[in-house]
Order: C-alpha cells, then sequence, then structure tokens
C-alpha cells in the first residue's frame, strides 16, 4: 500500500514538472518545430511527453494523459485504466497499463510511470524525464540519440 501511495505522488510530481516545464504552452509554439517529419523512439521509466503533429504510439504502465486541440485526433486506447474526462479538453487514465495510438494535428500525449515505450512520428515538441534512451530520425538517418535525465529538458522533432 505504502508503495502505491509513493507512486502516485511520482506521478503527480511529474505532472507537475511537465506543465511547469512549458510541455502544456499554448499551441502556437508548434510553429517553431521546422519543417519535414521525423520519428522519434524512446524507452523508459520516469516522464514521457510530445506534443504536435502526427502519430504516437505509446505502452507502459502509470498515468496517461491524452488532449486533442484540434478536434482532429484518432484515438485508441487499450488495456486496463480509468478514463476520466478533464477540463481543457483533457483525457486521464489513472491505472493505465496497455497501449494508445493518438493521430491528429494537434494532439498532446504523455506517461508517467513505467515501461515505457513511445513512437512518434510527425513534428512537434517532446520531452523526456527519468531514466532511459531516446533516438531521432530524419529521412532515415539518426540525427540525435541520448539518454533521458532527471531535468526537464523540452526537444523538438524537426
Amino acid at each position: 500500500m505504502k508503495n502505491k501511495r509513493l507512486y502516485l505522488i511520482f506521478s503527480i510530481a511529474m505532472a507537475v514538472a511537465l506543465v511547469g516545464a512549458g510541455m502544456f504552452a499554448p499551441q502556437a509554439v508548434l510553429a517553431q518545430s521546422g519543417g519535414g517529419s521525423g520519428t522519434l523512439t524512446a524507452s523508459g521509466d520516469g516522464l514521457a511527453g510530445i506534443r504536435g503533429n502526427g502519430t504516437v504510439t505509446i505502452s507502459g504502465n502509470g498515468i496517461l494523459w491524452i488532449r486533442d486541440a484540434a478536434g482532429d485526433a484518432v484515438i485508441n486506447v487499450s488495456g486496463n485504466g480509468t478514463r476520466h474526462e478533464r477540463p481543457g479538453g483533457w483525457i486521464r487514465y489513472s491505472g493505465f497499463q496497455g497501449q494508445a495510438t493518438v493521430s491528429g494535428s494537434q494532439i498532446t500525449v504523455a506517461l508517467s510511470g513505467f515501461g515505457i515505450d513511445m513512437t512518434a512520428t510527425g513534428t512537434g515538441k517532446f520531452i523526456l524525464r527519468g531514466n532511459g534512451s531516446y533516438s531521432v530520425e530524419k529521412d532515415g538517418v539518426i540525427i540525435m540519440t541520448g539518454a533521458w535525465t532527471e531535468q526537464a529538458e523540452v526537444f523538438s522533432i524537426p
């Protein structure tokens, strides 16, 4: 029971850190993400979030957040979790254990937890915090690789 409580506190703290890092700032930031399209692949434990235009497939365990700012997203979620509609167009799945695929022109997808695997194709901004690794590929060439850190840094998919 104590581990569940610590896990919940950790998940909430990670979500607050995401907000504090500007991940959920107004969608006008998308204009800074550049042209073309890239693919992000990330695996780890902690917090993985992305906002932009394209398709995101994410799996793992924890708290999943989804937002469709443009109203054009196709959202498929499978597995376990309790769905909660939140203000501002947010959908939260607490106790999430499964996979979600989200496609759209102004989507935000974030998972705070463990055993996270994420693949995102398109343009936008992403944040990874915790312990894991990632790579970004554009036109068949890996242009960026790295490790998740404890500092919340925001990166772009070109």
